[in-house]
């Protein structure tokens, strides 16, 4: 550790805002671009509310977290705890969130019998998508990056012992990834690229990485950040044409690769910048950073409804549709805010407590010092 370094935190609390600013982006997103997703202010409003690509920094960011405590600050990682502290983190809110998607859609026949077809006798293929592992977002659209988040989730012990080893190998592990991405889920990446800023944490945050070259041309890498986590936007805009999609389908690169390297240097700039650091610690960031997840799964299920009954709405405000689009959205908002609360302390909050306590019981497994 560089002698300027200050001993690291045991919680980075600004991490929690930069998280929940991306959930508000995917709300943007999906509001602004459900219905109305051909108009020009509609993808120029993109660039700013880009809630597609922000998973990119959902995925970097969850690399870097869940790697910090055990590459950055030491800890001992056991295997099967990391696993079981996992999946109740993600899964419990998620089988929730499904469940609330069947029974809006049976709203008009809600009873018991409906309610044992549906999910006993498996008529929605509520099993397939509760499953988790695999992508099956019949009820949930939104379902497919956690499916990502979890299962390379249960990578991430693996790649914390070769960053424990050697950081250098995450670096090689990174290149051997992206060469063999055509075989590979590519969010790996992004992953790695998370564990990789953990591995450099002590070289990013202390003083003397002003002086790198990094640092001297870090207005440069910020507008080149913006543009590769911008570039589906601008394609949407002014497509790129068959030359770029062939060459991008021949080594199987899409959007998400260059937002997630665009992400990694947001990242690495949130981490170096203190007065970044103290924007992000504003209490109202932090209290959507605690109910980022919430904010992401409740989303999906509101602005659906709204939209699936868009028309309807629009005959309310006797079709003054920019009146609609406006107040339709502050109780989107509002909605989606209260929702989030609701599962971040009734259901997340008590799952994760359970967690620990089964954690704390259970005997050790494979620990990875």
């Amino acid at each position: 550790m560089p002698d300027t370094q200050q001993l690291p935190k045991h919680y980075l609390s600004y991490l929690d805002s930069a998280r929940g600013i991306a959930a508000l982006m995917v709300l943007f997103y999906h509001f602004i671009t459900w219905h109305y997703d051909y108009l020009i202010s509609a993808k120029l409003a993109s660039f700013i509310f880009n809630g597609r690509d922000a998973v990119s920094f959902f995925f970097v960011l969850s690399g870097f977290v869940l790697s910090y405590k055990y590459i950055v600050l030491k800890k001992p990682l056991d295997v099967k705890k990391f696993f079981i502290n996992r999946f109740l983190r993600l899964f419990p809110a998620f089988f929730v969130t499904v469940l609330g998607c069947i029974l809006y859609r049976q709203m008009a026949i809600l009873h018991f019998h409906n309610l044992a077809r549906l999910s006993i006798f498996n008529r929605s293929e509520f099993w397939e998508e509760i499953y988790l592992f695999k992508a099956h977002t019949r009820n949930y659209g939104a379902g497919w990056t956690l499916v990502i988040e979890l299962t390379i989730s249960f990578f991430m012990p693996f790649i914390i012992a070769i960053a424990k080893v050697n950081r250098k190998l995450v670096s090689w592990l990174l290149i051997t990834v992206v060469l063999i991405m055509a075989v590979m889920n590519d969010f790996f990446v992004h992953f790695i690229l998370g564990i990789l800023a953990s591995c450099y944490f002590f070289e990013i945050t202390d003083r003397s990485f002003r002086e790198t070259k990094w640092y001297k041309y870090r207005v440069p890498l910020v507008i080149m950040a913006f543009i590769f986590f911008s570039l589906r936007v601008i394609d949407n805009i002014i497509p790129f044409g068959n030359t770029y999609n062939y060459i991008a389908s021949y080594f199987t690169i899409n959007f998400f690769f260059f937002s997630g390297i665009g992400s990694f240097i947001f990242l690495v700039v949130i981490l170096q910048n203190k007065k970044i650091q103290n924007i992000l610690n504003h209490s109202i960031l932090r209290f959507y950073g605690k109910i980022s997840y919430g904010i992401y799964l409740m989303h999906w299920i509101v602005v659906t409804v709204i939209f699936e009954q868009w028309d309807e709405i629009l005959k309310v405000f006797h079709d003054r549709a920019k009146l609609a689009f406006l107040l339709t959205f502050i109780a989107y908002f509002i909605t989606t805010t209260l929702l989030a609360t609701l599962v971040h302390y009734t259901i997340e909050l008590p799952f994760i407590r359970f967690g620990k306590k089964i954690t704390s019981r259970i005997k050790p497994s494979i620990v990875i010092e």
